[in-house]
């Protein structure tokens, strides 16, 4: 094979892959290079031969048209593995959106690990520059796991620029598992090597330097010219084929010659036509009998421009079909896209729509455009549901195109704007979706369709960006304000995306009111869709913790509405979860847990699954498991990856510098996480996590500078969505920069928060237990030391209760730290810290575990002896950490009500100790001991 010669390294690069591919480490070999370099020679090279191997392959393959069916290649690869085309199957007529896109990613991604298990598989997966978007997220999907498994995929593809491939390929070769194979043309040695190795070819020798320099080495260009006789004793007879590229194409058509005219026609068309060599669709544009066609067919066969591949009948190479194409004259290519286009439609088959639309495109009558128009338009709906998002955008931007050139009326221009801009939108181009969405709402004001105004307005949803949260917010306007001022279901629509807009402003005073309206609107129209959307937003605006009965109340009725819109479910179950959080109900939040995993196994949501493993990882953290936690987060964040999700992933990094915060161990990610909020919005929650781990960096000016800008947050920051994190957070800060002022600022902000535990509605990525911890916290920094132990005690007790380790050790050595403030029950301040010592080495705490050595170190040892209780005062310090009344323990030892409050008196007197729930700690203590 002339490819190879002079490829001895990417040889041993591929057979170095498919050894270790089929000893389980599976790897994706990315052959690149242009048209003609020997990219599927190479290939080919990947497949075994002779009886003995037993491993499976398949090949798939991409073709040169805008209407292929979506993953082309991959139905392709399914005729050969069956597990892979039962995912197809499976995925086929699924509901269009993100959960059925991760759906069938996953789905390939286990049929292939399935179907390498036993023997191996190879996959060579070839022209992936002309693949859809969709095909390229399953080979950047199947990727991440790839080298788990005894598969090789081996991809061909030009770097084509604008291609889904070329916007994949720097990403799929970062990959661990990845083998990058560039191809360049043959050096003068490597062509001499191969013409000394075939017969004919002496005369060209002499000519080798000058024929590499022209055709820079291209094998496909050199094998053409040598398999013409060689010229005398210059180049002379071949400077015409040789003066560049472009010339070569006299040599590439002249077999063509050797064909009568009415098959140089049929061979034309078949040009024209594509990778599609069907001799139906031919004779059909050709309005001639199928047998003529292929009796044409079979004599370009015999020239040697066709031949049967692993493809079936194609042009013996694309850069001969196109050669074959450009010889022809514009009239005569534009009525062969026509008859071509005529004859596909003529056949009523749903996949020749796009490749109908695509030919008519290149037809020049205004007839050609019309059909292009309809045909585009109807393609674009069915590569939408075929979740090939990107060829939507195509064939929308086509449709449109034509039907502004036919001078359609504004408000049919303002519908296929509208359509183009939710592709664009599904396709994840937001800043085109923007624009386009702008131009759909001139061309519906001027054309006077307010509706399309306010769909327009509304295709910018899901994203936490104050630009286009602004942007979405000046349509909603516009369109408000031509919509009949009467309840629709729109209005309230629009209305809610105002209330979303203004909460995420956090300075805008007006969310409140305007979710208010939406909400009523929405129940008063009717419509259970615009009430669950107007739910949504009212309850952005409220994620606040004094608003949980209204939270309440709002997650009860989207559960009734469940079914109005793909996320209601979820929603309402987040939101549930996040009720139970706060109030400290573990046991229902467990089952809520259990409930969104149920819905992410009968959906495939890949949303409802990393939000069960980002709650398992809140509940393990919570309870000091941070090797679980940490294994539960990291799961979630490979899916995040898999989704592309970049607010998904930066969850990830919040709850691991929230672990990190807590463990004093968040120098380890702190500088990828500051690198990750480079990236976020600009919001005051983002901007206090930065200073904060600046000052765990040690950069402690830059800390204080970050922070000063937000000193008078906590009273002007009004309530809303993350108001609580921020205002939390700057208080952590302000405790760490033992910052009084802020401290105290931050106290008396938060005070109002203390009955609850920390969740507030908007999804916290992290829970350590009641908010009375972080409010002793507060008030020991502001210098409030009798408010902090009444905090801390109150805190213990709580986090005891919801097996909240981690926290309990923290209030126990806050409660000691404030006792040794005041100078106060030494006794009682050594056993806590003693016993939050003894907890966080447990729990492999190194940070608090300084903090509370140092202390037991100022404290000093305990005593040689406890005071000594009498029987009956151990007999009620016993029943008192019980937690029984003064009133029980009477009836319990048929004592006096009296007699009890005198034996609890004593034993606090004795024990130096000033409440009852100190006397349970230190029977606790001593029980176990």
């Amino acid at each position: 094979m002339a490819a190879l010669f002079g490829r001895s390294s990417a040889l041993a690069e591929l057979h170095d892959a498919r050894r270790d591919a089929l000893a389980g480490s599976g790897r994706l070999v990315l052959i690149t290079g242009e048209a003609g370099i020997g990219k599927s020679t190479l290939a080919q090279q990947a497949i075994p031969e002779g009886p003995g191997d037993r491993v499976r392959v398949a090949r798939g393959f991409a073709v040169d048209d805008p209407g292929a069916p979506a993953l082309w290649p991959w139905k392709r690869v399914g005729r050969d593995v069956p597990e892979i085309a039962a995912a197809l199957a499976a995925a086929a007529g699924a509901e269009p959106g993100d959960a059925a896109r991760f759906r069938l990613c996953e789905a390939l991604a286990d049929a292939v690990t399935t179907a390498a298990a036993a023997t191996g598989l190879i996959v060579v997966l070839d022209d992936v520059h002309w693949a859809d978007g969709i095909t390229v997220a399953v080979l950047k999907h199947l990727a991440l796991d790839l080298d788990s498994t005894r598969a090789l995929i081996v991809v061909t593809a030009r770097e084509t620029p604008g291609t889904p491939f070329a916007a994949a390929h720097a990403d799929l070769a970062r990959n661990a598992c990845a083998v990058p194979v560039p191809l360049t043309g043959l050096p003068v040695d490597a062509v001499t090597e191969w013409l000394s190795a075939t017969d004919g070819t002496d005369g060209w020798v002499a000519h080798l330097p000058d024929i590499v320099a022209r055709t820079d080495g291209n094998p496909f260009y050199i094998r053409a010219l040598i398999s013409r006789p060689p010229p005398g004793d210059g180049l002379s007879a071949a400077d015409e084929w040789l003066a560049d590229r472009t010339g070569l194409r006299a040599l590439l058509v002249a077999p063509m010659t050797a064909l009568a005219e009415d098959a140089r026609t049929t061979v034309s068309t078949a040009a024209v036509l594509a990778e599609r060599l069907s001799p139906a669709l031919l004779a059909g544009a050709l309005d001639r009998p199928t047998a003529q066609i292929s009796e044409h067919l079979a004599a370009a066969v015999r020239a040697g421009l066709l031949h049967f591949g692993s493809t079936g009948l194609a042009f013996r190479h694309a850069i001969v079909r196109d050669a074959i194409a450009a010889e022809l004259a514009d009239d005569e290519r534009a009525a062969a896209h026509a008859g071509i286009a005529w004859a596909m439609d003529a056949t009523g088959d749903e996949s020749l729509v796009g490749p109908a639309a695509a030919h008519w495109d290149r037809a020049t009558t205004p007839e050609a455009a019309a059909c292009c128009r309809d045909r585009a338009r109807q393609a674009a709906a069915i590569a939408a549901r075929d979740l090939a998002h990107d060829r939507a955008v195509e064939f929308a931007r086509m449709s449109l195109r034509h039907s502004r050139a036919l001078g359609d009326p504004e408000p049919a221009l303002a519908e296929q704007t509208l359509a183009l801009a939710r592709y664009e939108w599904a396709a994840g181009s937001m800043r085109s979706a923007l624009q386009t969405s702008a131009d759909a709402v001139d061309l519906a004001d001027a054309g006077d369709r307010p509706d399309v105004m306010g769909e327009a307005a509304l295709v910018a949803q899901g994203i936490g960006s104050l630009d286009v949260s602004r942007f979405t917010v000046r349509l909603a306007r516009r369109a408000l304000r031509r919509l009949a001022e009467v309840d629709s279901a729109l209005r309230a629509r629009l209305l809610g995306a105002l209330a979303v807009a203004a909460a995420d402003e956090a300075q805008d005073t007006r969310a409140d009111a305007l979710s208010a309206d939406a909400l009523a609107m929405a129940r008063r129209s009717g419509d259970p869709r615009a009430e669950l959307e107007a739910i949504a937003a009212r309850h952005f605006v409220v994620s606040y913790p004094q608003a949980i009965d209204e939270r309440t109340a709002l997650a009860g009725r989207a559960l009734e509405l469940a079914d109005a819109a793909p996320m209601g479910r979820l929603w309402g179950l987040l939101w549930s979860a996040d009720i139970a959080l706060q109030r400290g109900d573990l046991a229902r939040w467990d089952a809520v847990t259990e409930d969104i995993e149920r819905l992410a196994e009968r959906t495939g949501s890949p949303v409802a699954r990393w939000h069960v493993l980002r709650m398992r990882a809140l509940r393990l953290a919570q309870s000091g498991d941070f090797a679980g936690a940490h294994e539960q987060a990291a799961a979630g964040r490979r899916i995040a990856v898999r989704v592309g999700d970049t607010s998904m992933v930066g969850m990830y990094f919040a709850f691991a510098v929230q672990v990190g915060l807590l463990r004093g161990t968040a120098g380890t990610v702190a500088p990828a996480a500051l690198a990750m909020m480079e990236r976020a919005p600009t919001l005051p929650l983002i901007t206090i996590s930065q200073a904060h781990l600046r000052l765990v960096l040690g950069q402690r000016s830059a800390a204080e500078s970050t922070v000063a800008a937000l000193r008078d947050l906590p009273e002007r920051m009004p309530l809303g969505p993350r108001w609580s994190g921020s205002i939390g957070s700057l208080g952590r800060v302000a405790v760490d920069l033992d910052d009084r002022d802020l401290a105290g600022r931050c106290y008396r902000a938060l005070l109002p928060t203390a009955p609850w535990c920390g969740a507030d509605g908007g999804g916290t990525p992290f829970s350590t237990g009641s908010n009375e911890s972080l409010l002793g916290d507060l008030a020991r920094c502001a210098g409030d030391h009798e408010a902090a132990i009444g905090h801390f005690r109150r805190a213990v007790e709580v986090d005891i209760r919801l097996g909240a380790r981690p926290s309990v050790a923290h209030g126990r050595l806050g409660w000691a730290l404030s006792l040794t403030d005041l100078d106060r029950t030494p006794n009682l301040a050594r056993e806590l810290a003693d016993q939050a010592l003894t907890e966080f080495r447990a729990l492999d705490m190194p940070g608090p575990l300084r903090e509370a050595q140092g202390l037991a170190d100022r404290l000093g040892p305990p005593p040689s002896a406890d005071p000594v209780l009498t029987g009956r005062e151990t007999e009620v310090a016993a029943l008192v950490a019980q937690g029984l009344s003064n009133k029980d323990i009477a009836g319990r030892l048929f004592l006096s009500v009296r007699t009890v409050e005198s034996h609890v008196r004593s034993a606090l007197a004795k024990l130096q100790l000033t409440t009852r729930t100190e006397l349970a700690v230190w029977v606790h203590r001593h029980a176990r001991t």
